[in-house]
C-alpha cells in the first residue's frame, strides 16, 4: 500500500510531512548516520552561518529532512551550507552533518519546494545575509556551486539529468536576479573617525573593513597583489567561482568608504610605521592568510616544473590560464590539491594523475570535489606517498611512489607508515604539490608574539600580544573555511571598536 503523505497543524499553519523523504536521504554519503540525531542542538551551536542566517539550524534542517516537511523556511536552510565540518566535528553521535547537507543538495534538482525558494525566497535571503557578511553572493554561489555545464548527473534518488540542467539554470538566474539587484547599506556616522589600517584583502580582511566601514571607521585596505580578494581571488579557480561576483562585492565595500590599496606590501619598515603611537592608524588588523607553501622535503624537488599549488593558481587565476602542459602530476588530497587538478586539466595538459597519501574514502578533499576532479579527467590514485622526484639536470621526468599504509598512528598523529617494497613510478612534466600550507609572518615586529608558525592572539578579543594590533583567519587559525574567515573577522571588528572607544576615552 502506496504510504500517503500526512499533514499536520502547528502554530505556524500547515505543513506536509513525508516520512519516506528520509530513506532518500539515507541513499547518500552520511545519511545513513540520521538516525543517530537526538536533537541536542550541538551543531547549530557550532555553526558560524547561523549567526549571520536565523533559520538555518542545521539541527532544524535534519529533522525536517527526517520527516520530509519541505515548506517551511528551515526546510530550504541547507542550500548555505559552506561545509565548514564544524558541526560534524561538533557532533556528540557523530552525525554526518555536513554530508546530509550535501544530500539534501544532491536531491534538490528534483525538489520541487527547493526550487520554489530560489524563485521566491533567495532574492530575501541573500538581502538579509548582505547586511551582516560583505560577500553574500560569493559566500552563497561557493554553497550552492553550479556547474559549469548547466546539467548534472543523475542522483541516488533517480533525479534525471534534464532535472538537474533545470535546477542549475535556476540557480544561475536566481544569483543574475540579485546582482542586479543592489541594496543599501546603512552607514552610521561617526564623529571621531578613527583610522584603521586593514593587511590583507582576504574575507577575513574584506569582513572587518565591512563591519568598521559601517561603522564609521575610516579603514584602508593594504593588498600585496595588483587584485584584492585574497584567497578567493588567487586560489579557488573561475570555474568554481566566477569572480565577477568578487568584483561586484569589493565594489560594495569601495561604495560604503573602504580604500583598498593593491600592490601594497606590508614588510617590517611598514608595519613599524602603521603601529606606532604617533602614526595615522589608531588600529591595525592583520589578516594575511596562508600563502607558504610547505615543502615536500624530497630529491629533486628544486627541478624546474615542481611548482607550489598555490603558486600555480594564482598564474592561473590572475591570468586565466597557466604555462602548464603534458603530463602533470598532483601530489597531495584535499581541496586545494583537486581544484589544482582541475585547472590543470583546463589549461590543455596531456593527463594530471593526482597522488595522495590517504585511502579514498579518508581523502581530506570533499567528496563532490574528488568526483568533479574525476569527471573531468583526473586519475585519482589513493594511498600513495611520494618517494623521489626525478628528472635530467635541469627540469623534472617523473615521481617515484610508494605505497601509503597508514597515515595516522593510534593516537591520530599524522606518522605515515609505507610499504617501500610497493612503487610506482610516474611519468611527468610538470609536478604540483598541495601537502599544507602555512601564514608567512617576516613582516611581524617582534612584539607580536607567534607560535608554531601562527600569530598568536586572545581568543575572544583577536589581540595580539601587541596593544592596538589584531589578527584573525589563516593567520591566526591555519587553513580553515571562508565562513570561518569570516567569522574571525566580524569578532576582530567588533573588539577593534571597543578598543577605539575606550582609545577615545583616554
Amino acid at each position: 500500500m502506496q504510504q500517503q503523505n500526512t499533514v499536520k497543524q502547528n502554530n505556524r499553519g500547515v505543513y506536509r510531512a513525508d516520512p519516506s523523504f528520509k530513506h532518500k536521504l539515507e541513499a547518500y554519503a552520511g545519511g545513513s548516520t540520521l538516525k543517530y540525531c537526538y536533537q541536542c542542538g550541538t551543531c547549530t551551536s557550532v555553526c558560524p552561518i547561523s549567526k549571520f542566517i536565523p533559520i538555518y539550524k542545521p539541527n532544524k534542517i535534519i529533522e525536517h529532512g527526517k520527516l520530509g516537511i519541505r515548506n517551511l523556511p528551515q526546510s530550504n536552510a541547507f542550500l548555505f551550507c559552506s561545509a565548514c565540518t564544524l558541526c560534524t566535528k561538533g557532533c556528540p553521535q557523530n552525525v554526518r552533518v555536513h554530508e546530509v547537507m550535501q544530500a539534501l543538495k544532491d536531491i534538490a534538482p528534483g525538489d520541487t519546494q527547493a526550487a520554489e525558494f530560489l524563485e521566491k525566497g533567495f532574492d530575501e535571503t541573500i538581502e538579509a545575509l548582505g547586511r551582516e557578511i560583505p560577500l553574500p553572493l560569493v559566500y552563497s554561489w561557493i554553497c550552492l556551486r553550479p556547474s559549469e555545464s548547466g546539467g548534472g548527473e543523475t542522483g541516488a534518488d533517480g533525479a534525471t539529468d534534464g532535472a538537474a540542467g533545470a535546477w542549475n539554470s535556476a540557480v544561475k538566474k536566481a544569483f543574475e536576479r540579485a546582482l542586479k539587484r543592489p541594496y543599501p547599506l546603512e552607514v552610521k556616522e561617526n564623529k571621531s573617525a578613527a583610522k584603521v589600517a586593514v593587511i590583507g584583502s582576504g574575507p577575513a580582511g574584506l569582513t572587518a573593513a565591512f563591519d568598521l566601514a559601517k561603522s564609521g571607521f575610516l579603514v584602508t585596505v593594504f593588498e600585496s597583489l595588483p587584485q584584492a580578494g585574497g584567497m578567493l581571488r588567487t586560489g579557488i579557480p573561475d570555474y568554481r567561482l566566477p569572480k565577477e561576483y568578487l568584483d561586484d562585492e569589493i565594489d560594495r565595500l569601495k561604495a560604503i568608504g573602504v580604500v583598498i590599496k593593491t600592490n601594497a606590501p606590508v614588510d617590517v619598515g611598514f608595519f613599524d610605521q602603521l603601529i606606532g603611537w604617533q602614526g595615522e592608524y589608531k588600529a591595525v588588523f592583520i589578516a594575511t592568510g596562508s600563502y607558504s607553501s610547505r615543502k615536500l622535503s624530497l630529491d629533486g624537488e628544486k627541478l624546474s616544473g615542481v611548482i607550489p599549488a598555490i603558486e600555480f593558481l594564482k598564474e592561473y587565476n590572475l591570468n586565466g590560464c597557466a604555462n602548464i602542459s603534458g603530463k602533470v602530476v598532483v601530489i597531495g588530497g584535499g581541496n586545494v590539491a583537486t581544484d589544482a587538478a582541475g585547472a590543470a586539466v583546463r589549461c590543455g595538459a596531456e593527463s594530471v594523475r593526482l597522488f595522495c597519501l590517504e585511502s579514498r574514502k579518508k581523502m581530506p578533499a570533499h567528496e563532490w570535489e574528488i568526483e568533479e576532479a574525476a569527471a573531468c579527467g583526473v586519475e585519482i590514485n589513493p594511498s600513495w606517498g611520494p618517494a623521489t622526484i626525478f628528472g635530467d639536470k635541469h627540469k623534472v621526468t617523473g615521481v617515484q611512489f610508494k605505497r601509503c599504509e597508514s597515515v595516522v598512528d593510534a593516537n591520530g598523529r599524522f606518522n605515515p607508515v609505507f610499504n617501500d617494497k610497493e612503487r610506482l613510478d610516474a611519468d611527468a612534466d610538470a609536478v604540483i604539490y598541495a601537502i599544507g600550507q602555512g601564514p608567512d609572518l617576516s613582516f611581524l615586529s617582534r612584539s607580536v608574539a607567534t607560535a608554531r608558525g601562527s600569530i598568536q592572539t586572545d581568543p575572544y578579543t583577536m589581540e595580539t600580544s601587541l596593544p592596538g594590533v589584531f589578527a584573525a583567519g589563516d593567520a591566526v587559525s591555519g587553513t580553515a573555511s571562508l565562513i570561518e574567515a569570516i567569522t574571525g573577522g566580524k569578532a576582530a571588528a567588533r573588539s577593534i571598536k571597543e578598543y577605539l572607544q575606550a582609545y577615545e576615552t583616554i
